[in-house]
């Protein structure tokens, strides 16, 4: 039953279209001219991670994992290819784990929901010791995502390959570093490729 509110609860996500509010800032010039614009806040984007992380049952998750990472999108308007972001999953198994995605690149801001399909591996399993507990993982990302800012009004695609070493013990958990190479599509002018640079943490993986 958690299992399945959990999926409701990412495809509600979606479903609300992740609107973040705009603030409007009016500016008054010694002319009688008003220059009105409508920018995307911060405080905005942050309010829908957080209401997204709660309707979706992350937050109340005892098995997930947490990786910040580094993005680099060589198709990007100049000056807007390096960025970076924050992916948080919750494993149904060890094989499938749904979750949430935030971007941030430039003047470019999404937010989206993913499903991760992984196989770890323990290739060094035979040299024994504390080498049984290093996984090799590689992984496909899928998902949906909305442009808090920089982008279009409709869903954007998100998709990435890539792959994970988990090891060490700390916090009841594990670290891991990896890289994912993926795309953006229907982003504007941020479609294209991206690639990702990650060190995470991650409990029950």
């Amino acid at each position: 039953m958690k299992n399945t509110l959990i999926i409701l609860g990412i495809a509600g996500l979606l479903a609300a279209g992740l609107s973040t509010p705009a603030q409007t800032n009016t500016v008054t010039t010694t002319n009688p001219v008003t220059i009105t614009t409508n920018a995307p806040t911060i405080a905005g984007a942050l309010t829908e991670l957080y209401d997204a992380l709660s309707t979706s049952g992350l937050a109340s998750a005892t098995n997930y994992a947490v990786e910040p990472y580094v993005t680099y999108a060589p198709d990007a308007p100049s000056g807007n290819r390096v960025g970076g972001g924050a992916f948080i999953a919750y494993n149904l198994s060890k094989f499938v784990a749904p979750g949430l995605e935030v971007d941030y690149l430039g003047q470019f801001s999404l937010v989206s929901a993913t499903l991760t399909l992984q196989a770890p591996t323990h290739p060094f399993t035979f040299l024994g010791g504390g080498w049984t507990n290093v996984a090799v993982v590689p992984m496909a990302i899928g998902g949906l995502g909305k442009a808090l800012s920089g982008g279009p009004d409709g869903a954007i695609a998100v998709t990435d390959a890539g792959g994970y070493v988990q090891f060490g013990e700390c916090w009841g958990g594990k670290f891991n570093v990896g890289a994912a190479y993926g795309r953006w599509d229907n982003a504007g002018a941020y479609s294209g490729p991206r690639y990702h640079f990650f060190v995470g943490w991650s409990k029950g993986f």
